[in-house]
């Protein structure tokens, strides 16, 4: 829920006058608005004056003081945060941007054929023979392709990034900062088996310190029996995890 969202609701609690239901809602309605302060990339000072003007007094002898000041502070959080509005409120859209990120992963397979695989066009330059020598070898050459797909959207995304766990070094395949979010890229090997790729998995989605890792695994060698069985085991969410882990599988079979 953005910035603009909230201010919306909170202009909807304006219309409910009796007091317990709009100490209730407003409760949760604050709870919403330091989420999305968090989200939005408010500074502390910012975050602090909103909770300052959020603060009401309760007043056990007279109900209709204490609904007063519950409609004072309503309306003054308002305020400020459609002061904020401008700065924050179409800065970005995480959801919007994440399904698009996601829309990319569990497609890429579309991308490749149609570089790669379909057909060229006779009065092009390119040529098939060229186009068939390009395959995905290792990690590092779908990391390049995913980067070079991502980058247009996401200029600040970045390459092999570095960060300290608590215990040591991890590295990042492709960082975005703005949504403190990894992707990591895997290939199969046909050394390896199913049980050894969900060991790496599961450590890697343990260490890594971002809210939102994304693994990508291309499985040439098609060690992966059951792709949408071994995708959900590794589904995490913010609320219950602390963080977002996905997986997408490449399997060659859809080239």
């Amino acid at each position: 829920m953005g910035i603009d969202d909230i201010i919306v609701e909170g202009k909807e609690l304006k219309e409910i006058f009796d007091k317990k239901e709009l100490q209730s809602k407003y409760n949760l309605w604050c709870r919403k608005v330091r989420i999305c302060m968090k989200e939005e990339g408010f500074t502390e000072q910012e975050q602090e004056k909103v909770n300052v003007k959020m603060h009401y007094l309760e007043n056990e002898y007279s109900e209709n003081d204490a609904l007063i000041s519950l409609k004072k502070s309503l309306g003054d959080t308002i305020e400020i945060l459609e002061e904020n509005a401008f700065i924050y409120g179409d800065k970005t859209d995480k959801q919007g941007d994440l399904s698009l990120i996601e829309k990319i992963l569990g497609n890429f397979y579309m991308y490749y054929r149609a570089m790669y695989k379909n057909p060229v066009h006779k009065k092009g330059t390119l040529v098939s023979q060229t186009l068939d020598a390009i395959r995905i070898g290792n990690e590092y050459d779908l990391q390049r392709m995913l980067y070079a797909l991502l980058i247009p959207i996401f200029p600040t995304i970045r390459q092999e990034v570095y960060s300290d766990n608590g215990y040591g070094g991890m590295k990042a395949d492709l960082y975005l900062d703005l949504y403190n979010l990894i992707i990591e890229i895997k290939c199969t090997r046909k050394s390896m088996s199913e049980k050894k790729l969900i060991e790496e998995l599961g450590a890697d989605g343990f260490h890594y310190c971002a809210d939102i890792i994304y693994f990508f695994v291309f499985d040439e060698t098609g060690i992966i029996k059951n792709p949408e069985a071994f995708k959900e085991a590794f589904v995490r969410k913010p609320q219950k995890d602390g963080k977002t882990v996905k997986v997408f599988v490449l399997q060659t079979n859809v080239f």
